[in-house]
């Protein structure tokens, strides 16, 4: 075997790694910039062995072998684009263009290229009724539960329409912001971009997931014979959100006064974009142009260049999340990255410091990933002195100095000791959290204090604070009025209904909506951990993992002391009599899926945050403002100036007996 083609087979292997974790896990080991300068030096390589037909050159994604979700074949190829990052090469682009377009009017739309995961979705009489991820280009992977949680893509739409349209899933900065801080507190592993982020997000199979997360979509192509703007017009015109962030440029000048113009514009987007899409605007000059097996000939992405720096790794310290996953953490000297100071870095995991060869002392690069969690990228190796020290696997909890065990995957270290300091903080955090038990007060300064003075034990433990009212004061800034609102919140959070407190436990892969499901479909904790693996699976939105979740979980006897112990407490572990007449809970309800309520004025029946829960339990969703795209108008005593807005605009306009009876 010659040099070269020994190297185009180390390339091959070390490009279908890349793409598997990218495409598969969620998980980018290298830079967009440093992968595709691997794939020209292999194109490089390929010109000088003709014979040598790549495996790589002409795959779009990664194989779908094995994963969860069924697969379904693309009407058309989802290709990918070409990348450049100099205005050089998009004069070349334009001047390969011009070799074969001769004599005709040549446009270009510039778009924003949003850092995401790509979408197929398909419309039959102008109702969603598929999405697709772009899988292999080929081949997609089913994900239309999914989708159909994300707000801003359109469930139906004005006209009866008959198409398929693509776009591009992202997670706002917010939303991945807000994520991120939930993960560290929990001691979770970090999302290392927002692209990730949504990946991971889009492929759950607990459709709650993404619902919690807000996932938002830009829309760039249909699929039929109009130019690109048109497209993007019609796409606008019939509910799409396209965003308004894109231009038609009459030659390749203006198209380079765009990118000029973005660099810097594009820091104060509220989501992440790594870069623009450069297309020919003429449906008739696209196909004269053509595809190559792997991207379009008539389309191109620039690349915005990533922020990078150069810093010292001090050392690596480590966090244990809820569940003991332990995260390796880089500690490094200060340094200035795109406008913050950068002092800490996820490592991930004890696999990627491996593969990346980081070593404690090391001159690292790092850079802000999708502009927001630095990552270090790799060590300068060139630097090194030899003083530098490895970073040693764990073999005990930091926390507790219990063994630690591997994953599944081999990959993940993990501390089973129910009684670690770490994982108990986490745990506790979680359950009095807003979407769980809500116990307001009872932050973490307040739990790590009760936790030293031997208060907190376990989760139940928190029922117990009112015998120790006077040991409370000892707690910096607990006065009598704040302990009594602590004392009150805990004893209110036992009015909490079955699938709330079920949520609560923490359950590995059981979010709200499946917490829902499992209360609605079970009627009590009793009858929940009697199922069996196969009852478990045919229950709607519980597949393979969640069904081994939960009978892993009823199987450790220390979960089923902490649930006795709860219920000694009254905290309800069943649906009360009559509770779904009560609360009509179910799992679809026509009255109320995909609608959009608002509630005005003042109810008899329920509170407003009651009923604004039964309209998210029953499928429907709360909106904060009368527009046209209000369902009903719920109007209960002195409205206000709401109610006559919906008149104004004809928004259906119901009283709160008619809602009683949407709920029935």
């Amino acid at each position: 075997m010659n040099k070269d083609l020994k190297r185009v087979k180390e390339l091959e292997a070390d490009i279908e790694k890349y793409n598997y974790y990218y495409y598969v896990k969620n998980e980018s080991l290298i830079s967009d910039y440093e992968y595709d300068l691997l794939i020209k030096e292999l194109e490089k390589l390929l010109e000088n062995n003709l014979d040598y037909k790549s495996r790589i050159l002409n795959k779009v994604g990664s194989s779908l072998e094995g994963n969860k979700f069924k697969k379904i074949e693309h009407v058309r190829p989802m290709l990918s684009l070409s990348n450049t990052y100099n205005n050089g090469d998009l004069i070349d682009f334009d001047k390969r263009v011009k070799n074969i377009i001769k004599d005709e009017k040549l446009e270009y739309v510039v778009e924003l290229k949003y850092d995401g995961v790509s979408i197929s979705i398909k419309y039959e009489n102008g109702k969603l009724v598929q999405g697709l991820t772009r899988g292999d280009g080929e081949i997609g992977e089913d994900v239309t539960h999914n989708i159909i949680e994300i707000e801003t893509i359109p469930k139906y739409l004005k006209n009866s329409l008959n198409i398929e349209v693509r776009g591009e899933i992202i997670l706002p900065t917010e939303s991945f912001d807000k994520i991120n801080e939930a993960r560290k507190k929990n001691g979770d592993e970090l999302f290392s971009n927002a692209r990730n982020a949504a990946s991971g997000t889009l492929r759950q199979i607990d459709s709650s997931i993404v619902k919690d997360r807000k996932l938002d979509c830009f829309f760039y192509n249909i699929i039929n014979d109009s130019d690109q703007i048109d497209k993007l017009k019609f796409l606008n015109e019939n509910g799409f959100k396209t965003g308004e962030n894109y231009t038609l440029c009459k030659n390749i000048n203006e198209v380079i006064k765009q990118v000029e113009y973005w660099q810097e514009k594009r820091l104060s987007l509220p989501y992440e974009t790594d870069g623009l899409v450069v297309k020919v605007n003429s449906f008739k000059l696209q196909n004269i142009l053509g595809n190559t097996t792997k991207s379009p000939r008539w389309a191109i992405a620039y690349k915005f260049p990533t922020k990078q720096a150069t810093t010292k790794l001090l050392g690596v310290t480590f966090q244990v999340g809820r569940t003991g996953v332990i995260t390796p953490v880089a500690e490094l000297e200060e340094v200035s990255l795109s406008g913050s100071i950068i002092r800490r870095a996820s490592l991930y995991n004890f696999d990627e410091i491996r593969k990346k060869d980081i070593k404690i002392g090391d001159r690292v690069i790092i850079e802000k990933g999708g502009e927001i969690i630095p990552k270090v990228i790799m060590p300068i190796i060139e630097e090194r002195n030899g003083n530098e020290k490895e970073i040693v696997e764990l073999e005990n909890c930091p926390s507790c100095n219990e063994k630690l065990i591997k994953s599944d995957t081999n990959i993940t270290l993990i501390c089973e000791n129910i009684n670690c300091y770490e994982k108990l903080i986490r745990k506790i955090e979680y359950f009095v959290s807003r979407d769980a038990m809500n116990i307001i007060g009872l932050g973490s300064k307040v739990i790590k204090k009760l936790i030293d003075l031997d208060k907190i034990k376990e989760i139940y433990d928190i029922y117990n604070l009112k015998e120790y009212r006077e040991e409370l004061y000892e707690i910096d800034k607990m006065g009598e009025k704040s302990i009594s609102n602590l004392l009150k919140n805990i004893e209110l959070s036992k009015n909490n209904d079955y699938s709330k407190v079920l949520f609560s436990l923490g359950i590995p892969f059981v979010g709200k909506y499946t917490a829902n499901i499992l209360a609605i479909y079970s009627k009590s904790i009793d009858n929940l951990k009697n199922l069996s693996y196969e009852e478990l699976q045919n229950i709607e939105g519980v597949g393979d993992k969640i069904a081994k979740s939960i009978i892993d979980y009823f199987k450790n006897k220390n979960n089923l002391v902490i649930i006795e112990r709860l219920m000694e407490h009254n905290i309800k572990f069943s649906l009360e009599e009559d509770e779904n007449n009560k609360h009509n809970i179910s799992i679809i309800n026509n009255n109320f899926y995909e609608k959009t309520f608002l509630i005005t004025g003042t109810l008899k029946q329920y509170k407003r945050k009651e009923a604004e829960d039964l309209i998210e339990k029953n499928g429907g969703k709360n909106a904060n403002s009368v527009n046209k795209k209000l369902d009903y108008l719920v109007v209960g005593e002195s409205p206000g100036s709401k109610l006559n807005k919906a008149n104004e605009l004809g928004i259906k306009i119901i009283t709160e007996e008619d809602f009683i009876q949407l709920l029935k």
